[in-house]
């Protein structure tokens, strides 16, 4: 009999636990449904006051009152879609002063020592709104963030609050982030190019590590700023191959007789990828100066050598075009089967080659 009651216990208690659970999940459901409507409501009536005020015929106020009707989180989100994709640059410190004093801003804000990630997350997106020079001190933490999403959202704060030291220690710390990361990173730094090129010029003259200038070495082939030529050009001498291939791919985006001067010598590096590397830039460089030395690289050893050395003579126009097909009869098979492969592409199949 007590077996009995125990059993009966058991599935009073499993029930009420059922039909609870099955509550719970009914109202969590209606409350995010509400929720989700008065987010879509808010949104579009964001889109009037919007179209007024970017087109002169309004005010931010509107757009700020528009902003304030949504919960704190999509406010935040919504705020951060407008200023990437409808806002333009000359209106973007307009639009940050105006929502600073928001609820939801100073909240996001609030969040910037926040032990969970994902609240100093929101801290560096609401910075990237209505962040200024005044908030340098917020966000200089917030770029050497254990979590990469903090760190890549505090980049992209770069550009409102516009600090040359943290600009600085940003492009220091450039070479140690993910790849990801970097590719955010070299987006927010062309933005603010006018305070990355001296760092980043001084960087590259350092005696930093191979990796490291490997890295800042892509970020100028990114930024593509003439300033920096100079600098890029110094390391097509340097001991490590690492260095000296990323400074020839640089190069290519500096064009100057300076830098094909400097980058023929590497297509007798010792090193395959390094002379690959100069093959490519001198054809994107169209170095006709070089076609001597890239018709011998069609019978180097190195497959990548050939296939570069292929590409930059179709980009030196029909000169280099005679060339690979006077290499088609060649004796060497590797030269042969090489230009006949290059010679069957387009003209824009090669140029897409040659830059990738």
């Amino acid at each position: 009999m007590s077996l009995l009651l125990v059993l009966g216990v058991v599935a009073v208690a499993q029930a009420i636990f059922v039909v609870l659970l099955a509550a719970f999940v009914i109202l969590r459901r209606e409350r995010l449904v509400r929720r989700a409507d008065h987010v879509r409501g808010g949104r579009a009536q964001l889109t009037a006051p919007l179209a007024q005020w970017l087109a002169g015929r309004g005010t931010v106020q509107r757009v700020v009152e528009a902003l304030r009707g949504l919960p704190r989180d999509a406010a935040l989100a919504f705020a951060g879609e407008l200023l990437d994709t409808r806002v333009p640059r000359s209106l973007r410190t307009n639009f940050g002063e105006a929502l600073r004093g928001e609820r939801w801003a100073v909240w996001a804000i609030d969040g910037c020592t926040s032990g969970r990630w994902w609240r100093r997350l929101d801290a560096t997106r609401a910075l990237g709104i209505v962040g200024t020079l005044a908030d340098a001190e917020l966000l200089r933490p917030l770029l050497g963030d254990p979590h990469p999403a903090v760190r890549l959202a505090a980049a992209q704060a770069l550009v409102a609050v516009d600090d040359p030291e943290l600009v600085r220690l940003a492009v220091s710390r450039y070479p140690r982030e993910a790849l990801a990361v970097r590719l955010f990173m070299c987006n927010t730094l062309r933005a603010v190019w006018r305070v990355t090129e001296e760092p980043l010029r001084s960087f590259l003259a350092s005696d930093a590590p191979p990796g490291d200038l490997a890295a800042w070495l892509g970020l100028a082939e990114s930024l593509d700023l003439p300033s920096l030529r100079p600098a890029v050009t110094q390391l097509v001498g340097h001991p490590d191959p690492e260095v000296r291939a990323p400074a020839a791919r640089a190069l290519r985006r500096y064009p100057h007789a300076d830098s094909v001067e400097a980058v023929i010598p590497l297509l007798d590096d010792p090193q395959d990828f390094v002379r690959a590397a100069a093959a490519q830039a001198l054809g994107v460089l169209r170095a006709a100066e070089a076609q001597p030395r890239l018709e011998h690289g069609l019978v180097d050893r190195a497959w990548w050598v050939r296939f570069r050395s292929a590409l930059a003579l179709a980009l030196l126009g029909e000169p280099g075009r005679a060339a690979l097909r006077l290499a088609r009869g060649s004796n060497d098979r590797f030269a042969r089967e090489m230009a006949e492969m290059i010679s069957g592409l387009s003209d824009g199949a090669v140029l897409e080659l040659a830059d990738a």
